[in-house]
């Protein structure tokens, strides 16, 4: 009779477990939402979450909440949300460093890059070769010619060793046969942007400081994007200078963690979608050089799984020292 009641209640617990999880699913989200950014304040990756998350808030009804942990290329980040509870309520903006390069970039890693479970694209954008104002280099081939003659090399910034501003500085020294150059990793953006204005650092390939262009603090030399950029048409490509390797789109994504209801996947997904779809965020991400990506869940994965396969043999072929 003990174990008959028994038999009743564990099924009905589960009923009631059951009910219960598919209905907190189906009222995502009932409480704020973690949005954990794997960069410090201030740059691209904070403006472009926060242009998101506010659409979110303003969607959902429940504040989607920035949670800023920056570090060691994205992740110190990435690992948080890997461990954190797979119910939806924490996320992380993810990027080609996050999903794709820091795979294949030889670090310690205590989380599956690829087992994230992935939301959605928010947006690509590019690179360019910028240079100070001030600056004596007024093309690419001034830059390349004065880093063949500099014996002690010229110098660049990056946002981290390993990252994507690493990468393709040293796929261009690669292409362009220079010898050596003298990389400089910053851990922020404010600190490489004001040693570059100051010209304490020689060039950096960066996408983040394009409208200081407008206010001739920086000039732009070129752009790494496979086409001229929409807001920048007067910059050429690297690949019309004469260095078809040297491309690179870079792109944010949003991921949870794995095993992640389908249901609130998808739900953020169509949220996503439908914001890149308006006009007026249309008109602020192009403020931010940034192309809205509306793709769903597949799309996205395949897109990011693309981007990691491309660049993983240049990485370890280059076998640029992670720091």
């Amino acid at each position: 009779m003990m174990s008959y009641l028994f038999r009743i209640a564990l099924v009905f617990g589960l009923v009631l477990f059951v009910n219960g999880s598919v209905h907190a699913q189906s009222n995502y989200p009932n409480r704020p939402v973690k949005v954990v950014v794997p960069f410090p304040t201030g740059g691209l990756a904070d403006s472009l979450t926060r242009l998101y998350t506010k659409e979110l808030t303003e969607k959902f009804g429940q504040p989607f909440v920035l949670d800023y942990k920056p570090g060691a290329a994205t992740n110190i980040g990435a690992s948080y949300v890997a461990q954190s509870p797979a119910d939806g309520y924490t996320l992380l903006l993810t990027t080609i460093a996050t999903n794709g390069l820091n795979k294949w970039a030889g670090r310690p890693l205590d989380f599956d890059p690829y087992g994230f479970a992935e939301i959605g694209l928010l947006g690509v954008n590019t690179l360019y070769v910028m240079v100070p104002m001030q600056s004596p280099y007024k093309s690419i081939a001034d830059l390349v010619r004065a880093a063949k003659e500099n014996s002690a090399g010229l110098s660049y910034g990056s946002f981290g060793s390993g990252g994507p501003n690493h990468l393709i500085a040293e796929v261009f020294r690669r292409s362009a046969g220079i010898s050596k150059l003298l990389h400089v990793p910053y851990k922020g953006t404010n600190e490489a942007v004001i040693d570059l204005i100051a010209g304490r650092i020689d060039f950096m390939i960066d996408g983040s400081t394009i409208n200081l262009v407008a206010s001739e603090k920086l000039r732009a030399l070129a752009v790494v994007f496979t086409s001229r950029w929409p807001t920048q048409p007067n910059v050429p490509t690297m690949i019309e200078l004469g260095y078809p390797d040297v491309t690179m789109s870079t792109y944010f994504g949003l991921a949870a963690p794995a095993n992640t209801p389908p249901v609130i996947l998808e739900k953020l997904n169509d949220a996503l979608k439908i914001i890149a779809n308006s006009p007026e965020v249309e008109k602020r991400l192009s403020a931010l050089n940034v192309m809205p990506l509306k793709a769903g869940r597949a799309e996205a994965m395949q897109f990011m799984r693309r981007q990691s396969d491309k660049w993983g043999p240049v990485l370890k072929s280059l076998d640029i020292p992670i720091q």
